[in-house]
């Protein structure tokens, strides 16, 4: 099971926990039991599974990670542009891989990154995500999202990233945002920047990890998706999210998601996927 919330002008908070099935449990169980899929964003998290810290760098791609399935995997996702200040490597570095924290950030802020998230995930999945039964404003839920949105700031504190990501909301990041999520091109972005295209590619890649064209396909699959979930036929979704044709909605689709807009579609009915949603990108 997925859940996440955000946590205003900071990121997003995200949990995972797989419930303790036997099959899954058992040696040798298929891969899918004991993994997720985990679809492109553009953002950047830290990670806490197990007692182990680590730093998704921007995903231009889908990966496949492992589940913890003794307990629950929890992070929290930069919105795109706000995780260069937090990391001492590059952004772009980092890019589509997963590394132990500790060779992404410096070990008192990998220690401190740590401590909250293990605060956070060792409370019910209910309390870590608000949604506890009697609604969430009960007194409990209330008290339990305060208790993460401040483990959550403690986090953009110790990393120095609190500056960029409250930063993110104006400036030259959230114009950038909209126009990939407009479909704008490299020049007209560019030219209303006041920049050429060379220093918006640098300063792409200082910031997000990747460049605009990757945004742009970025922002264009989540208005796919969205478009999907709510319950648009597939033809459809293609033509208005900007696919020049089915094959390369498809195509891109599976790039971003690891699998067939119809199986994507088939594995939700089913709940057999865990995902990410688009709270946390920043539009």
């Amino acid at each position: 099971m997925y859940t996440e919330r955000v946590v205003a002008g900071l990121g997003v908070l995200w949990r995972v926990e797989q419930p303790a099935a036997p099959a899954a449990l058992a040696p040798g169980a298929p891969r899918d039991l004991r993994s997720t899929i985990v679809p492109a964003d553009g953002c950047a998290d830290f990670v806490l599974r197990g007692d182990e810290l680590h730093v998704a760098g921007p995903s231009t791609t889908w990966m496949r990670t492992q589940l913890d399935l003794h307990g629950p995997t929890v992070g929290l996702r930069f919105a795109p542009g706000t995780a260069a200040a937090a990391l001492r490597r590059p952004v772009a570095d980092l890019r589509d891989v997963l590394v132990p924290a500790a060779d992404a950030v410096d070990a008192a802020v990998a220690g401190r990154v740590a401590a909250a998230l293990r605060a956070i995930a060792s409370r019910s999945s209910a309390h870590a995500t608000g949604r506890i039964a009697g609604g969430r404003g009960t007194p409990a839920g209330t008290s339990a999202r305060v208790a993460d949105d401040d483990r959550v700031h403690a986090i953009a504190h110790a990393t120095a990233a609190a500056g960029p990501i409250a930063c993110s909301s104006e400036g030259w990041a959230r114009m950038v945002l909209r126009a990939a999520s407009r479909a704008e091109s490299l020049p007209v972005i560019a030219f209303r920047l006041g920049w050429s295209e060379r220093h918006l590619h640098r300063k792409m890649l200082a910031d997000f990890g990747y460049g605009y064209a990757a945004l742009r396909r970025l922002r264009r699959g989540l208005r796919a998706r969205a478009a999907m979930h709510s319950g648009a036929a597939l033809a459809l979704v293609a033509e208005e999210a900007g696919y020049s044709d089915q094959s390369h909605f498809t195509r891109e689709f599976a790039r971003l998601n690891g699998e067939s807009p119809a199986a994507y579609l088939r594995s939700r009915q089913t709940g057999g996927r865990s995902e990410s949603g688009d709270a946390g990108s920043g539009a």
